[in-house]
Order: structure tokens, then sequence, then C-alpha cells
């Protein structure tokens, strides 16, 4: 007998359970798969986005100090003073808070004659936090691992003389340089999202070295 109607799917089971478990599984795999594959994109553009500013504030202070390298700050060369407090602090110039630029005094613009303050003011303004990302060290607190340093290193041979004045013996040594040579060394620590098997905050770290005289 031919069984018509609805009666015509009665031996028709449809799904059984471990069925739909396993395909709600796939979909579920799936999506957790896009999930991360989104989230891990966002990371690394937002990482790539730092590393960019960095490559451009490095840049900037290089070119700052390149064109005013002759400038002076006392008696002394503007390498040469930077190389002096190199020398004292083991750094000429860094900025170890985690501030927004309305939190920062001072403008850059006016107020000095002095081609290194108004510079220095100008960096400080330019790695605040709402320029480049940085990670406070506790809650409430501004300060950060995610500094920003500038170093001057003096290489020469020692008791060399420029324009007839004397310097301290250099801080490297190299008796093949006849003229005293300062190297810039600009460096930026950045925070991400990762951690190393300590448990700490990687960082990722910009630098650049330049020749300023």
């Amino acid at each position: 007998m031919e069984v018509i109607g609805i009666d015509s799917k009665l031996k028709e089971k449809g799904l059984t359970l471990l069925e739909a478990l396993v395909a709600t599984a796939i979909v579920g795999i799936g999506f957790i798969a896009v999930f991360q594959m989104v989230n891990y994109s966002v990371r690394s553009i937002d990482v790539s986005g730092e590393r960019t500013k960095s490559n451009y504030i490095t840049a900037m202070i290089a070119e700052d100090l390149i064109g005013d390298a002759n400038s002076k700050k006392g008696d002394d060369k503007l390498y040469e003073h930077l190389a002096n407090l190199t020398d004292k602090n083991d750094y000429a110039w860094q900025n170890a808070e985690c501030k927004p630029k309305k939190n920062i005094t001072g403008n850059p613009y006016k107020g000095k004659d002095i081609a290194i303050d108004n510079k220095t003011q100008k960096w400080n303004l330019r790695v605040s936090s709402d320029r480049i990302k940085c990670k406070p060290t506790s809650v409430n607190s501004t300060t950060t691992k995610d500094t920003k340093k500038l170093k001057v290193y003096e290489i020469c041979r020692n008791n060399v003389k420029e324009n007839g004045k004397s310097r301290p013996n250099c801080d490297y040594r190299n008796d093949d340089i006849w003229d005293k040579t300062y190297i810039g060394r600009m460096e930026i620590l950045m925070p991400t999202t990762g951690t190393d098997t300590k448990g700490e905050t990687v960082q990722k770290k910009k630098y650049l070295y330049f020749q300023m005289n």
C-alpha cells in the first residue's frame, strides 16, 4: 500500500541527538576561530600603529639634534652638552612618565631662547600618553617602564682638542679616530599585550643610532 501525505515521511528520522551536538560543536569552533582571528588582527594593527608612531618620533628627535647640533648650552655645543649629561645621568634626556598632554606644563614655542630646552619640552609633549601608548607601573601612577631615552656617546682619541679646546677623556676611545665623533642613540619602549615565561609584560623596542657632528 502506498502512503501519501504526512504519513509518507514516517520513516524519515531527521537528525539524531549526536549529529545535532556534532554540528553545534563544528559551528561553535568555527565561530571561536573567526573571533580569535579578528582579535589578533585588531591587536596587530594596534601594535603596528604604535611602531609607526615610534619611527616618526625617533626620526623627529634625530632631525632636531642634527639640525641644531652646533647650538650651545652654556659654553658647550649641543652634542658636548648631551654627552656630558649622558656621562652624569646615563642618559641625555629621558621621559618615564605616562600622562596626557594636558598635564604637561610648558610651551616649547615661546618663553625660552635655548634650543635644547625648547626641544626637550617638545619631545615631552610628543611622547605623552595621548600620542603614544604607555602602561603605568600601578593604578593612579604616572610613572611607567615604557621609557623614552636619548643617549649621546663621545668617541675619539684621548686628549684630542676641538677648536683649540680640550675635552675630558673620551667615553669610548678609538685611536683610529682623529676627529671627535658624537653618536646619538634614541630608544623607545612600547607596551604590548603579551607576557614572557615569568608573566611579565613584553615590551616592543625601537632604537635609532645617528651621527650628530
